[in-house]
Parts: C-alpha cells; sequence; structure tokens
C-alpha cells in the first residue's frame, strides 16, 4: 500500500486485518486480500452499496470509555472464525481503526493464543503502530485476561461489571426503558450453583439470595470515610497490598424477585412472601458502614436473614 493507503487497513494476523472506516472504499486493496467479511465497530453501519458485497456485521459502539465492547467479544470472535472456516479474511474496521477495531483484535488474539493483554497490544502495534484503545477498553482487555481469556459470565468481577453497566444505563432512562433493560439482566443472568449456600428471612424463611450473589468489596476506611475530612485522611493513609473483604454487610446481585420494586433509583427491600423490610437498593450507589463505596448497592441487613447451608445427604 502506498500513501495514506497504508494507514487505511494492516494485516495483523493470519486473515486478520483492521483498519479505518476508509478502508471499505478500498475495494481493489481488500479483494486482493481476500477480504469476504466486514465487521463495523461504529454509531452507524456502512451503506448497503458496500455491505452486500461482502458478509457483514456491525456492532454499535462509540470510541467512549464507558462503551461496553466486552459483552460483544464472542460474537465478533464468532464472525472472524467464520471468515477463517469460509476461506476468506475479515477487515474489523472503526473510525480511525485506532482504538475500537483494535481493542477486537486484542482480545481475539488472546482468545486464540492464550495470551495476555500486554503481549497481544504488542502483536498488534508491532504490526499498526497507530493503535491505541482508551482506557474504558484496557480495563475491559484486563477483566477478559483475569477470566482466562474467556467470557466467564459466573466469574465474580464480569458480574460487578455487567451490574455496573446495567446501573449506568438506568440512569437517565424512562420508567418503561428501565423495565426492558432489568428484564434483559435477569433473562441473561447465569443460573448460580442449586448447591450454593441459600440466605433466608429470619422472619418467614423465604429464600431470598444464594452466598455466590454476594457482591464482595474490600474494607474502606471506616468512620474517617463519612467525616468531611475523610478525602484528606483517605490520601494520607497508607492501604495495605492485599485489602481485607468486608464482612460488615451484604451487598448482592439484584435478584428476579426485586423486578417490580426496583424500577426507581432508590428504595426499600421486602421479603416478597411476608413483606418485611430486608434492606434497601440504590442503583447510583451508597457507602457501607465499613467506609467503601459500593455501586450499585443492594443492601441487605444482616440481622433479617439467616444463612442456611445445604443439607449433606450422608452416604452408606
Amino acid at each position: 500500500m502506498e500513501g495514506s493507503k497504508e494507514s487505511d487497513f494492516s494485516h495483523i494476523v493470519d486473515n486478520i486485518y483492521i483498519g479505518a472506516e476508509r478502508a471499505v472504499h478500498r475495494t481493489d486493496q481488500l479483494k486482493q486480500n481476500n477480504v469476504t467479511h466486514i465487521l463495523t465497530i461504529n454509531n452507524v453501519p456502512l451503506h448497503r452499496s458496500i455491505t452486500e458485497n461482502y458478509k457483514y456485521k456491525f456492532i454499535y459502539g462509540l470510541d467512549l470509555e464507558f462503551t461496553d465492547l466486552l459483552s460483544h467479544f464472542e460474537e465478533c470472535f464468532h464472525f472472524i472464525e467464520d471468515a477463517t472456516e469460509s476461506g476468506g479474511s475479515v477487515l474489523v474496521h472503526c473510525l480511525m481503526g485506532c482504538s475500537r477495531s483494535a481493542t477486537i483484535a486484542i482480545a481475539y488474539l488472546m482468545y486464540t493464543n492464550k495470551i495476555t493483554y500486554e503481549e497481544a497490544l504488542e502483536i498488534v502495534k508491532n504490526k499498526r503502530p497507530m493503535v491505541c484503545p482508551n482506557e474504558g477498553f484496557i480495563s475491559q482487555l484486563l477483566l477478559f485476561e483475569e477470566m482466562g481469556c474467556a467470557m466467564d459470565r459466573t466469574h465474580e468481577k464480569y458480574r460487578q461489571y455487567r451490574l455496573k453497566k446495567l446501573a449506568d444505563n438506568l440512569q437517565g432512562s424512562t420508567s418503561e426503558e428501565r423495565l426492558k433493560l432489568q428484564a434483559d439482566y435477569f433473562d441473561t443472568a447465569e443460573e448460580l450453583k442449586k448447591e450454593d449456600v441459600v440466605f433466608k428471612c429470619r422472619k418467614c424463611r423465604q429464600a431470598l439470595f444464594k452466598q455466590s450473589g454476594i457482591m464482595k468489596h474490600c474494607v474502606g476506611e471506616g468512620e474517617v470515610a463519612f467525616s468531611w475530612r475523610g478525602k484528606v485522611s483517605t490520601e494520607k493513609t497508607e492501604k495495605p497490598n492485599d485489602p481485607a473483604v468486608c464482612d460488615l454487610s451484604y451487598f448482592i446481585e439484584p435478584v428476579r424477585w426485586m423486578a417490580g420494586s426496583i424500577q426507581d433509583l432508590e428504595g426499600k427491600l421486602s421479603c416478597p412472601k411476608c413483606n418485611c423490610k430486608i434492606g434497601s437498593f440504590l442503583w447510583y450507589g451508597e457507602r457501607c458502614p465499613c467506609g467503601s463505596w459500593v455501586a450499585p448497592a443492594f443492601h441487605i441487613q444482616t440481622t433479617k436473614v439467616d444463612m442456611c447451608k445445604p443439607r449433606v445427604v450422608p452416604t452408606r
């Protein structure tokens, strides 16, 4: 490629190319490189006059730190693999070929080769030095690495990530949109282990949530976090390398029995059977008694529930 064409799209590995939006108009070069699939990550899809000549996939996503690409990794991987299995090549593009398209290429290399984010980034930058995923995408790639370079929907940090994204989307949405977003969350949530420890209402013994649904957080700064001096004191306090996990409160993932009562951004939580108040929720977060800020916060009072371990059937 010559001149500006060099930055339009770049060969990364095997049958994968990443580039800018203008690369889709380099039809001769795309044909020479056997590009049969185009994957767009942008705010608008390509015109049909272009896409009708390729197998095409569009992912809506802006180059902003809060944009969620992690949830789309698997479908992008399947699309790239479809190009490979059909004997073709795929062009992954965004607007400039620097951040969004690079994120997908890096994730795919991590997935197929089981390598770290830094290793995959180096491979991509060696072929296209201009790539630079934004900080939000880097965080998503590091979470992907922590999950073993595969989508593990039971992973605690991934569940926290999904819940945070839901909370972000709920703020500023209409009541109807909130219902839809929350329904989608419950419909796609993974079932937790049946043998898990169950927490029941202390008054009526209704099962409320499972131990694996508790969202862990590290112990905060204690009472100083509630003082107007809290910020100054926190900056001066040296934090331990491995902070302890808080056991003062139960902050949990929302569960389906809450669906009819968490439409507002904050409110009370009551047992679905006896209607006894057991806690509260704030989608934008609250501070735990330990001093840590938890967001979103589905806070269950420890005095209102009992831990019930599953029965162990004795073997003969």
